[in-house]
């Protein structure tokens, strides 16, 4: 196992990371362009490594997961694009929270209204630019309704979140 609800730092986790570690020091790796995502537990990966190790990562895509928001607050100026659905009952209230703490430690979050899952690809590249043009390193979208499993369904398939 990753990770737990509760938090908890796992021997797995330790494995992925001694492995990534392991892999930047055998080969040659631009350690300036590391590049985490995952969906539900392996998001929650990314977050518990990103904690543990606030310099891996140069940017991240973090689908349909949550953590400690109090241990998130590492992440406050990391770049992270974080995607959720309004209906889960877990990660949409967490980064909520996260999102509402790094606001108050002075972190500018992108921000928009509820996204359609549905929306054609122009329209979900409108989308996209809208939060780009904020120029933020945080950026919070979230589909209307849906659950936890449904934001991954989509996630992966925004071209302009993608590149």
């Amino acid at each position: 196992m990753m990770t737990t609800d509760e938090n908890v730092w796992t021997k797995g986790l330790t494995l992925v990371t001694d492995l990534i570690h392991d892999v930047t020091n055998t080969y040659a790796v631009d350690t300036n362009r590391i590049y985490g995502t995952g969906q539900s537990q392996g998001g929650m990966a990314n977050i518990a490594i990103s904690d543990k190790y606030p310099d891996l990562f140069a940017a991240q895509f973090l689908v349909a997961c949550q953590w400690n928001t109090q241990e998130m607050e590492a992440l406050k100026d990391k770049n992270l694009w974080i995607l959720v659905s309004e209906g889960d009952t877990k990660a949409y209230p967490g980064m909520n929270d996260a999102v509402s703490r790094w606001e108050k430690l002075g972190t500018k979050v992108a921000t928009a209204p509820l996204w359609n899952s549905h929306a054609d690809s122009k329209s979900m590249a409108d989308l996209v630019r809208q939060i780009e043009k904020q120029d933020a390193a945080i950026n919070y979208t979230v589909f209307q309704n849906g659950n936890h499993m449904y934001t991954w369904t989509f996630a992966y398939n925004i071209p302009g979140i993608r590149d």
